[in-house]
């Protein structure tokens, strides 16, 4: 009777330790920032033993812990700078040391490899940190070819995914500058982000922001360019070698009298539209009845022509008067005596 009742006790003790077996289990994983977790599970603790919690090259994070009290629970740890491997085990206070349950990790990999095992036997674990799904913008910066900021609107936030912005019609290209919350995100932008805007049109430009596991976001910018200008219009000529010249409003053709000895113009051009060019052509030893054109292209290709044709004089050319005076003997007769008439006048006055 008493070698029965032995081999009863035998065969609970067996299928006791079988079920902790079959049910304890340790695992590891990662978490963020240089963090991980070591997890048990259904762990039974001889309540005449004490027992301890230790992670090989590596710091818990949550102190020292009863884990005589804790059949179940978790603690954090930091790995050690220099450290490839972690182990973390949870066993016996003696002279064994036998493990009740543990966990190894190498770190750096993205299946990480974990192990469970009991003061019976040991059964390996493997386990895979989940790719993240963050497909947000960290910043979204837009500016011009010369590095100027352009305000959109509304402000940038991850969550709002549509901005407008307009922009002067002098401004032909954009650069768009973006950071992602998560480094292993990748962003495209749509073709059109790096071509010239399209002039009194919305320019729709996709950016496209694809996270670690495929989740996509898009965030759309509608950039507005304002209209090309026609203005092909002088604000303002000024000739320096002709004092009485004046420009006129809607006036395209002029006659410009300058010196013999003139042989190019000193032009002050001003343009109407500050965005319009001008050149000059036919302003080189110039002659009379040589043209000097002022060509003036506006923004939108628009063009208008100013004409100065240029009529010399000589400086050695007398008066009309004394011209006419050589020429007319009558004349000349005619101012001697006004001229001696004066002076008897001016004689007569004195002796008076």
């Amino acid at each position: 009777m008493k070698k029965f009742l032995n081999s009863i006790i035998i065969i609970m003790i067996l299928m006791f330790v079988g079920m902790i077996s079959v049910n304890a289990q340790a695992s590891i994983s990662k978490g963020i920032n240089n963090n991980y977790t070591f997890s048990w599970q259904n762990l039974t603790f001889d309540v005449n033993n004490d027992y301890k919690l230790e992670c090989s090259n590596a710091r818990i994070n949550d102190g020292d812990m009863d884990v005589k009290n804790h059949p179940s629970g978790s603690v954090t740890f930091t790995p050690n700078s220099n450290s490839t491997t972690v182990r973390c085990r949870i066993y016996k206070d003696d002279a064994g040391n036998p493990e009740l349950a543990s966990a190894e990790i190498t770190i750096g990999t993205t299946k990480p490899s974990t192990t469970s095992s009991t003061t019976s036997q040991q059964t390996t674990t493997a386990t895979t940190t989940p790719k993240s799904n963050n497909a947000n913008l960290k910043t979204l910066v837009v500016k011009t070819s010369d590095n100027s900021i352009i305000e959109l609107t509304p402000s940038f936030s991850a969550s709002v995914t549509e901005y407008n912005a307009t922009v002067p019609s002098n401004v032909k290209t954009i650069n768009i500058e973006t950071t992602m919350e998560d480094s292993k995100a990748s962003v495209i932008l749509s073709k059109n982000a790096t071509e010239e805007l399209i002039p009194g049109e919305n320019n729709k430009i996709t950016i496209t922001v694809t996270a670690e596991d495929g989740t996509k976001r898009a965030y759309v910018l509608n950039i507005k360019r304002e209209a090309l200008t026609a203005d092909a219009t002088l604000r303002s000529l000024i000739i320096k070698e002709s004092k009485k010249f004046k420009l006129i409003e809607d006036k395209y053709t002029y006659n410009v009298k300058v010196d013999n000895n003139v042989k190019q113009l000193t032009l002050d051009v001003e343009t109407s539209d500050d965005t319009a060019i001008y050149e000059i052509e036919g302003n080189e030893d110039l002659k009379d009845g040589s043209a000097v054109k002022i060509t003036v292209t506006a923004q939108d290709g628009t063009k208008k022509v100013y004409t100065l044709n240029i009529s010399k004089v000589s400086t050695t050319t007398k008066s009309k008067v004394t011209v006419d005076a050589e020429k007319n003997p009558l004349i000349i007769m005619g101012l001697s005596i006004i001229a001696f008439g004066l002076i008897g006048g001016i004689i007569y006055y004195i002796k008076k």
